[in-house]
């Protein structure tokens, strides 16, 4: 293990799915989070509600089997003798955090948010610094091979 960040895969440059983003001296592995406790934790509250709202159950059901399903096909890894590079993406801002875009030998590109801490507000500074940290890492590591 070289180094650990927290994370998530981003699409258009929106936060899709929070992680744990770590790279070791061979593989660049997610690891997202289990959010099923807390969707659980939701849709017990929202049993109680009187009629037309007892519809978020139905709802918070969805995101449950969505959560399990989709979070579950994003734990992987990506072996860095396929990465070709890693540039800087967005920086930090209210909307979204900052990102890391990894280049293959392929055309494709994947962009990661990264942030200093779970809990840590997409806007702060020191989430860039986190990010450019994780860029300098990765590309040392891609340099030693």
């Amino acid at each position: 293990m070289i180094r650990q960040q927290v994370a998530s895969y981003m699409v258009n440059g929106k936060a899709m799915w929070g992680g744990q983003f770590a790279l070791t001296n061979q593989r660049l592995l997610f690891r997202p989070l289990d959010t099923s406790g807390v969707a659980k934790m939701i849709k017990d509250g929202v049993e109680f509600l009187p009629g037309d709202l007892a519809i978020l159950g139905k709802v918070v059901d969805k995101a449950l089997d969505y959560s399990t399903a989709y979070g579950d096909s994003l734990a992987g890894a990506i072996n860095t003798s396929e990465i070709v590079g890693v540039i800087r993406g967005r920086n930090a801002a209210l909307s979204h955090p900052p990102s890391l875009v990894l280049e293959f030998a392929d055309g494709r590109r994947l962009e990661i948010g990264v942030l200093k801490s779970i809990g840590s507000p997409n806007f702060l500074p020191s989430n860039n610094s986190a990010r450019d940290e994780m860029i300098e890492a990765i590309l040392s590591e891609l340099h030693a091979h």
